[in-house]
């Protein structure tokens, strides 16, 4: 994955207002984490899939995606019978595994909510950029700090996978093996503590320059007010995606509560 997130392109999410992207990942969140009924969830990822494919965002981007979360989603259906045993319908059972048709719905439907989730971030992530991002939590009044740290964290996570990639094929190629040290996890992990502690050397050095390089931009100096070059404004565009949103996320709401 590329160090950022944001994928360049002239959707029309990409030249939405940032609070508006923000309302709708909130709300793709809200009906995501709020309702259980497998239609909704199905309809959350149907939206999302249609709002970045609509902003021009590459199938193979939405596709890596699904790449990272198939196995999550996977332990999630296999073990979620293990632990949830509700449900009088027994289609099968051996020892703690029991498979009613009660908790087999509730497997697909906390296995569907894990990329829904997701690509309720991702619609924000993949159209927006660090600075409008920055500039639009502060537009909602989070401080300007803050809303630095959140995306400088975000715009660091996929580089640090990246690094972790690099430095363990490095660490191969010199003779480290990483599969003779046994299948148990604690095995494993003692043979990833080379990768590890040179990952966690690489990013004390980043952090280092990030930190250097702002207050070399003056940030944090006292008794000096940040100004901008370009304020926000939404305009009618804007607010008519955030209308259709509000209120689509009502309807469904409300369908919800009959069905």
């Amino acid at each position: 994955m590329n160090a950022d997130l944001y994928v360049p392109a002239d959707g029309w999410l990409h030249r939405a207002d940032p609070r508006v992207k923000l309302a709708l990942a909130a709300l793709l969140l809200g009906l995501s984490l709020a309702l259980r009924q497998t239609s909704v969830i199905l309809l959350a990822l149907l939206v999302e899939h249609a709002l970045l494919i609509t902003s021009k965002i590459p199938l193979r981007n939405i596709a890596r995606i699904w790449k990272m979360l198939l196995p999550l989603i996977v332990m999630i259906v296999i073990m979620w019978p293990l632990f949830d045993h509700t449900g009088a319908d027994v289609l099968f059972g051996l020892g703690p595994f029991v498979l009613t048709k009660q908790n087999l719905v509730m497997a697909a439907v906390m296995g569907l909510r894990v990329p829904a989730l997701a690509f309720a971030c991702f619609v924000l992530l993949f159209t927006t950029d660090q600075a409008m991002l920055v500039r639009g939590l502060v537009a909602l009044g989070v401080p300007y700090r803050i809303g630095l740290t959140i995306s400088t964290s975000l715009r660091y996570i996929p580089e640090f996978f990246a690094m972790f990639s690099t430095i363990s094929q490095a660490q191969q190629a010199r003779g480290l093996n990483l599969k003779a040290r046994g299948t148990k996890l604690s095995q494993r992990f003692h043979a990833y503590i080379p990768v590890i502690i040179a990952v966690l050397i690489q990013g004390f050095k980043m952090g280092e320059n990030v930190g250097r390089a702002m207050e070399s931009r003056g940030l944090g100096m006292q008794g000096v007010r940040r100004s901008y070059y370009r304020r926000l404004r939404m305009r009618s565009a804007d607010w008519a995606i955030l209308a259709i949103a509000v209120l689509c996320a009502a309807a469904v709401v409300a369908l919800a509560m009959v069905i």
